[in-house]
């Protein structure tokens, strides 16, 4: 587990980080350990962890338990697109035939948005591919149908973007790699690896979300395209 990097993502105390690094400690170690044993251990309270689980996002003690055991003992499965999915997908591309797709991502996500631009203009289909939110949320009267890439979904410039298209109703399809993150929350349609985990950055292991979102995009256009 990265504790630094959780630390600057969520802001955690010193205290904080002293707990996620002995209960990490402790379940890689084949150790079970309940709340109480690990409030002891590291001299706080249970109401004190439940408090740090819910600040990482999560339901509680129990979820924050599991979700480190899935980082040590990961099992994947990427779930196939419904047909339903698929028919919401090809509604919202027809509905916006007259207006923009607007491809947002940034970082390790940029170069997927781009893939999709590409794609989109070898069909006609009129985009833009950016990670410069700003310069989209200044247009608020043009007809935009935003397509969002991120494997955690909490960016915080991205969740603004989100929030401006919501509030003058632009609809909203996301590509994520966790489907109750923000993004995934406030979406009309969530495509979701379910690969992502805040606490799995040390671990070298196959970056699943880059490589199915590029099959489910084209799967999805391609449900598009065959009913035009």
């Amino acid at each position: 587990m990265d504790i630094y990097y959780l630390k600057d993502l969520f802001d955690l105390t010193e205290n904080e980080c002293t707990i996620l690094d002995y209960l990490d400690t402790q379940v890689n170690a084949g150790v079970e350990i309940s709340i109480r044993k690990l409030a002891k251990e590291c001299f706080t309270s249970p109401s004190s962890i439940v408090r740090l689980a819910k600040k990482l996002n999560l339901s509680g003690y129990n979820e924050l338990l599991f979700k480190i055991k899935a980082m040590h003992f990961p099992s994947q499965t990427s779930p196939s697109i419904s047909d339903e999915e698929k028919r919401k997908f090809a509604k919202f591309f027809k509905e916006n035939q007259d207006g923009l797709v607007a491809i947002i991502g940034t970082g390790f996500s940029f170069p997927i948005c781009s893939y999709i631009s590409e794609v989109l203009n070898f069909h006609f289909i009129p985009n833009v591919c950016t990670s410069h939110t700003r310069l989209i949320q200044k247009t608020e009267q043009q007809k935009i149908l935003f397509l969002f890439v991120s494997h955690s979904g909490e960016e915080e410039e991205l969740v603004k973007t989100i929030t401006f298209a919501k509030k003058y109703h632009h609809p909203t399809i996301a590509f994520l790699g966790d489907k109750f993150s923000t993004l995934g929350k406030m979406a009309d349609l969530t495509f979701s690896t379910n690969s992502y985990s805040p606490f799995s950055t040390s671990h070298a292991k196959p970056q699943v979300f880059f490589g199915q979102t590029l099959i489910s995009f084209e799967e999805l256009i391609c449900e598009y395209l065959n009913q035009i």
